[in-house]
């Protein structure tokens, strides 16, 4: 794995860190990620009990922020890679050991 990439995880890492502050896109996040299914606005919409302008705007920042995609199989539907997520988590839980090794803890 490049450092380029590893820098993307690192960033994905953050930018999922700091979901807590926009409730819709931690639900529809979550949601998708936790479904592991593609699916519409309007689906997401009526699951998560969001009004569909809401939804719509979680759907374009978490797009924009490279957390989710659209579906390749299906229009007008969104996805979270599962793997992608993974693959951050294991390269932010080795920093930390390395970080934690390196203080003697």
């Amino acid at each position: 794995m490049t450092e380029e990439q590893v820098s993307g995880l690192k960033n994905m890492m953050d930018e999922i860190a700091k979901l807590t502050k926009a409730p819709s896109q931690m639900q529809v996040f979550y949601h998708l990620l936790g479904t592991g299914r593609s699916m519409s606005v309007k689906e997401l919409s009526t699951e998560l009990s969001l009004t569909p302008k809401a939804t719509e705007r979680a759907v374009a920042k978490l797009v924009d922020k490279e957390l989710i995609q659209r579906a390749s199989f299906r229009q007008r539907s969104y996805t979270c890679d599962s793997k992608q997520i993974l693959l951050g988590l294991l390269v932010n839980q080795t920093d930390l050991k390395d970080q934690l090794d390196r203080k003697g803890l």
